[in-house]
């Protein structure tokens, strides 16, 4: 149940917070002063404010028995396994409280705009046909948790446009955002054409493009957002982001950059991003699967400096991003090496990471540019005993192995040999 401030309850005389049923949370001096109790409490329940009521409400928002039942048919289906990873924890709490007989304003706003923009995916015989094979699709099961009958839509799209009209003449032009979203540590994606050198080692793309509207949805609801041109103007020339290959997620890869940006400014279109990436068999596998087309994301990291909000014509908040602080940018795959060899050679060397000096002697041999996997086959065929000798007439520009056999072997691992593991 959503809170709301007002300032004519009966057991307040200055600014009140309050449930939507009436109840009396606290009594402020200040309109400021209970806006921040309201917003305080409906974090704390994963909910949104409902903003400031008015004397008697003038819209009725109880949804009809179809789009209750269309909810309520959502999260049966999403309890089956049907509806794809794409539905937001907000979205299946939100067809909960559907099914219960309620909504709120900006709900039946946001379900609005939701339904006109995704009645196209009912083209498709899987979302809008029961006896179509793949029936029911993602978008079948989207529709019926924003309570749209994906079978019957017009009845629910109909009376969210009636309602969503009365919501905003009642609210007039004050139609702005009252949400404040998150600002730092954000992430976005988007499409990385890739024009590469003959040497394969040169990268050269967008990391953002400007002006270029995208529907985002969080954890407080579904927004439309964009970069304006300067947006990284202040930035680049503070200081050079960091190339990591999804943002450093890997469990090999981690954080060690992928190689080093060459150049980064603006331009009419976006962020324009060159790097040359390092030759080392650890690279190597995002290299390939750049070439080959594997890798088509771009994504980067950062924090915003200044923005504006506004809402559309169709009531959805929208961000302009007009100044940010870059962190990090580089390639990303949607989802990440699970079945590839990349992929099974990560896995296999979790263990070995776990071992600090491990982790310490890897950056230190890739910074330097040595070949792992032919300093592990050399290792292979050595001695061990030879291998942690202590003659002081080791050439020292002879690489020093691991201290310990667990450490020797965790090399060998990361550079995909285990035969010395197994046979001994």
């Amino acid at each position: 149940m959503p809170y709301f401030i007002e300032d004519d309850h009966p057991d307040c005389n200055a600014w009140a917070t309050v449930k939507e049923d009436g109840e009396l949370m606290g009594c402020h001096p200040t309109k400021q002063d209970a806006i921040d109790q309201m917003v305080a409490l409906s974090l704390e329940e994963g909910i949104e404010p409902g903003g400031e009521r008015a004397e008697q409400r003038q819209v009725d928002t109880e949804p009809p028995e179809y789009i209750r039942n269309a909810a309520a048919r959502g999260l049966e289906l999403r309890a089956e396994g049907y509806g794809g990873d794409g539905t937001t924890d907000k979205t299946i709490r939100e067809a909960r409280q559907m099914a219960d007989g309620f909504l709120t304003e900006d709900k039946i706003i946001r379900a609005n705009a939701w339904g006109a923009r995704h009645e196209v995916d009912l083209d498709a015989p899987s979302n809008s046909d029961s006896d179509a094979d793949g029936w029911p699709g993602n978008g079948a099961v989207a529709h019926y948790l924003w309570g749209i009958n994906p079978l019957n839509p017009e009845p629910a799209r109909e009376w969210f446009a009636r309602k969503a009209e009365q919501i905003q003449e009642e609210r007039g032009s004050d139609m702005t955002a009252t949400i404040t979203r998150a600002t730092d540590n954000i992430v976005r994606q988007l499409d990385f054409n890739v024009e590469q050198n003959a040497d394969g080692l040169t990268l050269d793309g967008y990391g953002a493009v400007f002006d270029q509207w995208t529907t985002i949805e969080d954890n407080y609801g579904e927004y439309r957002e964009r970069i304006a041109p300067g947006a990284f103007k202040r930035t680049l020339g503070m200081r050079m982001p960091i190339l990591q290959f999804d943002h450093g997620s890997h469990p090999l890869i981690g954080s060690i950059p992928l190689g080093r940006i060459t150049s980064l400014n603006e331009d009419a279109h976006g962020l324009r991003v060159k790097a040359r990436l390092s030759d080392n068999w650890l690279v190597q596998p995002v290299r390939d699967a750049i070439r080959d087309g594997g890798i088509t994301g771009m994504s980067f990291r950062f924090r915003i400096i200044d923005e504006t909000w506004n809402r559309g014509n169709d009531g959805m908040e929208e961000r302009t991003i007009r100044e940010v602080e870059l962190y990090e940018v580089g390639p990303v795959v949607f989802p990440a090496y699970e079945q590839t060899t990349v992929g099974v050679r990560s896995r296999a060397a979790l263990t070995a990471l776990q071992d600090a000096e491990v982790r310490n002697e890897i950056a230190l041999l890739l910074a330097a540019g040595t070949d792992l996997e032919s300093l592990a086959t050399t290792e292979l065929t050595a001695d061990p005993d030879s291998l942690h000798s202590t003659d002081t007439e080791t050439p020292t520009e002879r690489h020093v192995s691991l201290p310990t056999r667990t450490q020797r072997l965790a090399r060998l691992r990361l550079a995909g040999i285990t035969t010395l593991e197994q046979n001994q």
